[in-house]
């Protein structure tokens, strides 16, 4: 029998949440009340939690039994709150056969109740990474049945955008149309808590990968000039200024680009820029133009933004590449 979601409330994710700090020795009676009560989701959420944390660290045991407890619950709640949490998808590349049983459970879900908009946003989260076009379709129909709400529309748009920009830089121009669109419909609608803030990150990059100039400017001004929400002001400084420079260098303004790759670097920082590192296609672009210094410059700036462990090696690595001439591998960095 299917449990809506929405009985849960909010617990089933701060239960999730709480997992990551359990003890070991917590965990053990955990997994044996689950035995005796496999319907108490409380417990399994906090064993997921405490399972996908450890997963993080490479631990493929616990992997193996984050994704047993993500299976049940595809399985036997699919509409449950904690589902939402990226963390919860079993990738493709990782876990192929778990993967496969995944997608086959959503999708007799879906085959069951093809209108039930929770199934159909929760299968489409965790087919984005391994089946993105089935993803797409099934958000396209929950936005068929649900037209009034933009969440539809953010998803789509950051799923078309995720699609037209890979992460080696290369973009998809008509792709990126696409993501723009749905991006602005979702903007033009009021958001949830001041959710249009975060939208303009992903509207100027659309803009940007669909070659529009003018919404590039646009956006990119919205983040440096308006209210951005306190959480995302660095990551709107460091992209504002790179989607201006970006514009700029397409256009010819070599110099404006040089300054905006700077001013970018001295943004305040961000969980985001700690974390995956600051954006490079800008450098990379004025590299492949001769501007080394100026990169170099902009590498110095970024070891007070990119604060993770590997931050500080991959931007000594970089900056012996470029002082040798070479243009390093940006990897994802181009498209963070």
């Amino acid at each position: 029998m299917l449990v809506c979601g929405q009985a849960f409330g909010d617990d089933t994710t701060s239960q999730f949440r709480a997992g990551s700090k359990l003890a070991q020795e917590k965990v053990v009676l955990l997994e044996e009340q689950l035995q005796r009560d496999t319907q108490n989701l409380a417990v399994r959420c906090q064993l997921l939690g405490y399972y996908a944390a450890s997963a993080r660290r490479r631990d493929r045991a616990a992997r193996d039994q984050k994704n047993k407890h993500i299976l049940w619950l595809i399985r036997n709640m699919p509409e449950a709150n904690v589902i939402h949490d990226r963390r919860l998808i079993i990738p493709s590349y990782d876990s192929p056969e778990d993967y496969v049983d995944g997608k086959r459970a959503w999708l007799a879900h879906i085959e069951k109740e093809p209108k039930n908009l929770t199934l159909l946003e929760n299968a489409a989260s965790f087919l984005s990474l391994g089946d993105r076009e089935t993803a797409l379709d099934l958000l396209r129909r929950a936005q068929s049945l649900d037209l009034s709400n933009p969440k539809w529309a953010m998803k789509l748009g950051g799923m078309l955008l995720r699609k037209a920009r890979g992460y080696r830089g290369e973009t998809d121009p008509l792709v990126a149309r696409l993501a723009l669109v749905q991006l602005e419909r979702a903007n033009d609608r009021p958001g949830r808590d001041g959710w249009n803030g975060y939208l303009l990150e992903s509207l100027a990059k659309a803009a940007l990968a669909a070659e529009d100039h003018d919404k590039a400017r646009k956006y990119a001004g919205l983040m440096l000039n308006g209210n951005s929400p306190r959480e995302v002001t660095g990551d709107h400084i460091h992209h504002g200024h790179l989607t201006l420079g970006r514009v700029a260098l397409a256009e010819g303004d070599v110099a404006q680009a040089k300054n905006r790759l700077l001013m970018a670097g001295k943004s305040p920082g961000s969980r985001k820029l700690g974390f995956a590192g600051p954006n490079m296609a800008l450098a990379k672009e004025l590299l492949e133009r001769g501007h080394r210094k100026i990169v170099l410059k902009y590498f110095k700036s970024c070891a007070k933004l990119w604060t993770a462990d590997r931050g500080k090696a991959k931007l000594d690595e970089w900056s012996a590449l470029v002082a040798a001439g070479r243009i390093p591998d940006f990897g994802a960095n181009l498209a963070y």
